[in-house]
């Protein structure tokens, strides 16, 4: 499990790793799973940051949030979603 801190308190990142592989996932812990994941890439979208990233890296992290909010409403059960979960950039 990662950890970033977000206005002075640490909170917990759900990475790929840790997510794909495991079973029996309920749609609401999905959903849990899944906001953390886009929570800890919000603060890329501040514009400092986003004037800052190239045109490939602005895709691949659209991309990676699409894929994200997509999750419940692309596949029929909780763990086939997870067992699709999107991969993470290592840059972000």
């Amino acid at each position: 499990m990662a950890f970033h801190v977000v206005h002075s308190e640490l909170i917990e990142m759900y990475e790929p790793k840790e997510v794909v592989g495991q079973v029996g996932w309920s749609w609401d812990a999905v959903r849990e799973a899944r906001n953390e994941a886009l929570v800890s890439t919000d603060l890329w979208y501040l514009k400092d940051r986003w004037d800052n990233l190239s045109s490939t890296a602005k895709g691949q992290l659209n991309s990676y949030r699409e894929s994200l909010r997509d999750l419940p409403q692309n596949y029929s059960t909780p763990d086939e979603a997870v067992e699709n979960w999107p991969e993470r950039e290592d840059w972000f």
